[in-house]
């Protein structure tokens, strides 16, 4: 009987203020950010998602992913929010920025997810990507207060705005 992995943690080279998830083809439309996406730090379009990992410069961080059936905080986030994913093409997933990319190993199907990204730090800082399977339509919006002007239960405007 074969394991399934429903973990997977990326050392990714993050520059460009973008972390980017996505189950398609590179689209330079989509990745463009408007002035109500650069205030709320993310960019949100169907099957392809970019956030602001916050701090500047290229840095190298750990990208922790996981696919559960229930979201679990993280008790060292900064920051989370939540954002409708949909899994287009699941050969085409990944996890990038503008100077390195991983194949995302996790056995997403194709459909609707919720997608809990958080920005956390402990010794240093990581993110957490966490998959949940979803049937209905997902508000994106806010889970938490942050430094950064994010107010939990705000919600965050979806495509180029």
């Amino acid at each position: 009987m074969q394991h399934t992995k429903l973990t997977q943690e990326v050392d990714l080279t993050i520059s460009h203020h973008q972390i980017q998830i996505r189950s398609r083809d590179f689209d330079e439309e989509l990745c463009q950010w408007g002035e109500i996406n650069i205030k709320q730090g993310a960019v949100i379009h169907p099957g392809y998602l970019t956030f602001d990992p916050i701090p500047d410069d290229a840095f190298g961080a750990w990208v922790k992913l996981a696919l559960t059936e229930t979201f679990t905080e993280d008790p060292n986030a900064q920051r989370r929010m939540v954002v409708p994913f949909d899994v287009l093409d699941p050969g085409k997933l990944e996890l990038l920025s503008v100077m390195s990319d991983a194949v995302i190993e996790l056995p997403l199907q194709e459909g609707r997810y919720a997608l809990y990204f958080e920005i956390c730090e402990d010794e240093e800082v990581y993110y957490r990507l966490t998959f949940v399977r979803e049937g209905e339509y997902v508000q994106a919006r806010f889970l938490m207060d942050d430094e950064w002007g994010g107010r939990a239960g705000e919600a965050l405007a979806e495509g180029y705005c």
